[in-house]
């Protein structure tokens, strides 16, 4: 592995300037030799699922009201979002879960292995079902889910490898998790592995977060190194845990706020980025897509001014398109923004 290059001081209008580059700069580098001995980039565990789409005028809201709809297929969901949207972005990643023995897990783990995402530690559990998930998107793109966990929940302790999660650079931990045992327990020691190896630690509480259990939840929120939230969920957080002051206790919190953007608060400092007005199809997995470019970002070591303008970027592409999976920005898309950012 080389070692490090003494890197030139930039000409600028004053010293402050040239200090930021050379520290951009040694960022950048250090995430090179992180590149050159990590095994993956972002590994998460849990939450693979089977989206089944129906497109609905609007959601039935009476007893015994039918409404038709135009047509559904099959899509990926839960975690696959982010991982597919952080491979076509560039990044290595990994998934520990259950799937079952039926059509779906097939289907599953063919389309992830075509994105480039590691699944050898994907395992289809005999008599069981892959968890799917009903999604109602209305014409106005809001959508209603109805979620069968499947033989994720079933993931346990046993079955994560320490080494698999000490050889990546970062662990990203979605609310999903932990809302039910084994597989609680299992996140729990993910998360220790993850401490003891210095890895980054990614939360997304989602939108199940009222049922994680509240000392699950705080444990979780004091070991993150950063917290990706909507303003719900921190609600959410607020009321659960309100001996905490959520600012104080995580180093970096992002609020994702929609088409309005996201505000990074960091140290006592609150930064708003302004989201792209577009025409929303379908906001189903717009956060996802906006976790992996923000995580893209920081382990290329940009700014946080970057990293927020990538994925708002991306994530106002999604909702422009019925469904997730497959469907979220592609790797000519990914990296034109990019090209974007970059200037």
């Amino acid at each position: 592995m080389q070692g490090y290059q003494r890197l030139p001081i930039r000409r600028g209008k004053n010293r402050g300037e040239r200090e930021q580059y050379r520290l951009q700069r040694y960022r950048s580098q250090i995430n090179r030799l992180y590149e050159e001995v990590a095994l993956l980039d972002i590994v998460t565990l849990g939450d693979s699922v089977v989206d089944i789409i129906i497109s609905v005028p609007r959601f039935p809201t009476e007893n015994e009201e039918t409404v038709y709809s135009d047509g559904m297929h099959n899509q990926l969901g839960g975690s696959s979002n982010l991982l597919i949207m952080a491979s076509r972005l560039g990044l290595k990643t990994g998934v520990i879960d259950l799937l079952g023995d039926d059509d779906l897990a097939g289907y599953y783990i063919e389309a992830l292995e075509g994105e480039g995402v590691d699944v050898s530690r994907l395992t289809r559990l005999e008599g069981a079902q892959t968890a799917h998930c009903i999604c109602l998107v209305d014409d106005d793109g809001n959508h209603s889910y109805i979620g069968f966990p499947g033989a994720t929940h079933s993931l346990s302790s046993e079955m994560i490898e320490p080494e698999y999660i000490a050889e990546s650079r970062v662990l990203y931990v979605s609310g999903y998790s932990l809302t039910k045992s084994p597989i609680r327990e299992a996140t729990l020691k993910a998360l220790g592995i993850a401490t003891d190896n210095d890895l980054k630690i990614y939360f997304d509480p989602s939108p199940v977060v009222e049922r994680v259990p509240p000392e699950t939840l705080l444990e979780v929120l004091r070991n993150a190194d950063v917290v990706l939230l909507n303003e719900r969920e921190q609600t959410a957080i607020n009321s659960m845990l309100p001996q905490i002051d959520l600012e104080e206790m995580c180093e970096l919190i992002v609020l994702k706020q929609g088409a309005k953007g996201c505000t990074i608060k960091q140290s006592g400092k609150h930064t708003h980025f302004e989201g792209q007005k577009v025409t929303v199809k379908d906001t189903t997995g717009a956060g996802d897509v906006f976790n992996a470019a923000f995580i893209y970002g920081q382990l290329e070591g940009w700014s946080l001014d970057r990293s927020a303008h990538l994925a708002n970027l991306l994530a106002a592409e999604k909702i422009k398109r019925l469904g997730a999976g497959l469907n979220v920005p592609t790797r000519e898309q990914a990296s034109r923004m990019k090209q974007m950012v970059m200037g």
